[in-house]
């Protein structure tokens, strides 16, 4: 791969970006500019004890994050949970309103009780029937899943499951603060050239103009999402000219002609990779302001097919990978997403 190519798609979280669709072959497609910046990520909460023998796996959920709807929009997320621990849950299990979303909670009761008794190996689905606000922005609420002494129960790695969505008029610009890592660009844009579809599969069609000649696009791909559900992806990768992508999802024509929404969101991350110049000394530069910017970080530069820096001194929390992450990032001058295109709706 050359400096001239756009890279294979798939995708990472974060950054500030300026959205404009454009009239696709089959579609009229609405304009928006959205205005993104960060905000920090989950914020802390108090939990009670972390169940040992109780362990759970999110299967699938509605609305997944920033999904966009109108103020005021009534929606349902279902989460659909599986129980990979040892024991039976009871309807004594509950899925309960986070602490920290008493001011964000879109309606949400402060306690579902488990609909049914739920094996190990097992599957459940909580539907909690939700409203947009009526004010633009970007809103998030948070829920944990507590066994019948009060204990949390992890979902994967997390103790909280959430919904966030993007509120918006789309009569004007509306501005939506994301949360994660990363750093943050204006003068990104992302312009939907087509979308057309057959019986069983549709084609998205776009370009970005970026600040820089960033080299590729991170993973996963972006989800094309039919009335805020994602369709499957099959393939897809860049196109003439410079910075654009074509992607092929499996959906049906019955499902896009029925459906009120559709939207692509390119959920991923921009990056030169590798940087100009020596790449020990992109890492020298970056060392000083990640060792100030993380207390207790420490590396030694030394580029090789594994990274770019070597002998991790680890500030407490932080993992090795996340370092590594974070340390490719500084260097390659990572730049996140979401950009969202609405396409329909």
């Amino acid at each position: 791969m050359t400096d001239q190519d756009f890279g294979t798609l798939t995708a990472d979280p974060t950054a500030a970006a300026t959205i404009t669709a454009l009239p696709s072959p089959t579609l009229f497609l609405p304009t928006y500019t959205v205005e993104i910046t960060l905000t920090p990520a989950l914020s802390p909460t108090r939990y009670k004890r972390i169940a040992t023998k109780d362990k759970a796996a999110l299967v699938q959920e509605t609305y997944p994050d920033n999904s966009i709807l109108k103020p005021g929009e009534k929606f349902i997320k279902t989460f659909e949970i599986k129980n990979t621990g040892s024991k039976t849950w009871t309807t004594a299990y509950s899925l309960v309103l986070d602490p920290t979303s008493q001011n964000e909670a879109l309606g949400s009761p402060p306690r579902l009780t488990l609909p049914q008794e739920t094996p190990p190996g097992n599957t459940v689905s909580f539907s909690i029937s939700l409203a947009a606000p009526a004010v633009t922005g970007t809103r998030t609420v948070y829920w944990v899943l507590e066994n019948e002494r009060g204990e949390t129960i992890p979902v994967e790695s997390s103790p909280q499951i959430w919904v966030k969505i993007m509120v918006c008029d789309p009569n004007q610009p509306c501005n939506h603060p994301m949360a994660g890592g990363g750093t943050t660009a204006s003068g990104i844009s992302v312009t939907l050239t087509g979308f057309t579809y057959d019986a069983q599969s549709a084609t998205v069609s776009f370009c970005m103009t970026m600040p820089n000649r960033y080299y590729s696009l991170g993973s996963p791909a972006p989800s094309l999402l039919i009335d805020q559900k994602p369709a499957p992806f099959l393939d897809g990768g860049s196109i003439p000219p410079w910075g654009c992508v074509e992607m092929r999802y499996q959906v049906s024509a019955t499902e896009i002609d029925h459906a009120q929404s559709i939207s692509l969101s390119i959920d991923t991350g921009l990056r030169m990779s590798p940087p100009p110049g020596d790449p020990d000394s992109a890492c020298q530069a970056a060392r000083v302001d990640l060792v100030a910017k993380y207390p207790g970080l420490d590396f030694q530069c030394h580029f090789s097919m594994a990274g770019y820096a070597t002998n991790l001194q680890l500030p407490p929390g932080m993992d090795a990978t996340k370092a590594q992450q974070i340390i490719t990032d500084d260097i390659e001058g990572a730049i996140y997403g979401p950009w969202i295109l609405i396409i329909k709706g």
